[in-house]
């Protein structure tokens, strides 16, 4: 069966070796920056989930949960701590809150399995480098030669480089796709931390009135 295409995966071009690269060299930076800043993004959202997953707790066991999160540097470790936390969060009773409950649910394992995909991509990005290349023209018949500019794996990763040709290559129209797969990735992540924020506080006002009661 063949497999599902998905947001995050490399684009099929840019597995071709010696495929030339872009005319010029400011798009590809721009793409970079845009999309290095976008990941940032998503590193704050991330944060801000975190956060709204622990707010029901004390105090005290709040700022250890979170402390504990900050002190994990890879990203699949910190999708898997907020998959747990989302867990333990959704323990609670919710009562008349239960399709909001579900979505959460659903959404909280589609977005962190997509924050720890979208991770090899930002990787990619930050270790590689634009190298420049004389090749000849292919679109002009006296073929004159011309620099051209793609995003290569960085030497440091031999498994990136076989008989000397890399693994893959980046342009800035793919950067630039990069870009926005974050910073979409970004806004539903924040949407999320704001649900969780919501459901706490329906949980929180049914306590008050049941304390009431």
């Amino acid at each position: 069966m063949k497999r599902k295409t998905m947001p995050w995966d490399r684009p099929s071009g840019s597995f071709f070796r010696n495929r030339q690269g872009d005319r010029a060299d400011v798009p590809i930076f721009t793409a970079l920056g845009r999309a290095l800043s976008a990941w940032e993004g998503v590193n704050a959202a991330v944060n801000s989930l975190a956060h709204a997953l622990h707010r029901h707790l004390p105090e005290f066991e709040a700022k250890k949960a979170i402390d504990q999160f900050e002190k994990l540097l890879k990203t699949h470790d910190r999708a898997a701590f907020l998959r747990n936390a989302g867990e333990d969060f959704l323990t609670g009773d919710f009562r008349g809150q239960h399709s909001a409950v579900a979505k959460f649910k659903k959404d909280l394992r589609k977005e962190t399995a997509a924050y720890a995909e979208w991770a090899a991509r930002r990787n990619e990005l930050a270790h590689g480098y634009v190298t420049e290349a004389r090749c000849p023209d292919y679109d002009d018949p006296d073929q004159p030669l011309i620099t051209v500019y793609a995003l290569l794996p960085s030497h440091a990763r031999v498994d990136r480089w076989f008989n000397a040709e890399p693994e893959w290559n980046y342009l800035a129209v793919e950067i630039e796709r990069f870009a926005q797969g974050f910073q979409d990735l970004d806004n539903r992540l924040e949407r999320l931390a704001a649900n969780a924020g919501e459901l706490q506080l329906g949980r929180s006002l049914q306590n008050v009135i049941d304390s009431d009661c």
